[in-house]
């Protein structure tokens, strides 16, 4: 019987618990910009459901948006993200990771 080849991960393993450096990315995301959608105060980060190619894990660290607390409950009251105000935020997502990543954050 033959040995087979220790492989490498081609992705790191996911972790649920965000590392401090997307922490640090939260925090100052929520910091940087308004709310998604609305314009208020952003008090928390939601996860995009929805796809993008650059994306690792269904629910990304790195892919955030900012949000209120008000319209984030909304956006799961409602169960899906296809619709506005919240369609399209898997690409905002994208663009917010992008600005992480030129500041130096990620």
């Amino acid at each position: 019987m033959s040995k087979l080849p220790k492989q490498a991960r081609i992705k790191p393993k996911y972790n649920a618990t965000p590392s401090p450096q997307e922490r640090a990315y939260h925090l100052w995301l929520m910091d940087r910009d308004c709310a998604c959608g609305c314009g208020a105060v952003s008090t928390v980060v939601h996860h995009p459901l929805t796809r993008h190619p650059d994306q690792r894990w269904r629910r990304d660290h790195e892919f955030v948006v900012p949000m209120n607390g008000f319209c984030h409950m909304a956006l799961h009251a409602r169960g899906h993200e296809r619709d506005e105000p919240f369609a399209g935020l898997a690409d905002d997502a994208a663009y917010y990771r992008q600005l992480g990543q030129e500041a130096g954050l990620l």
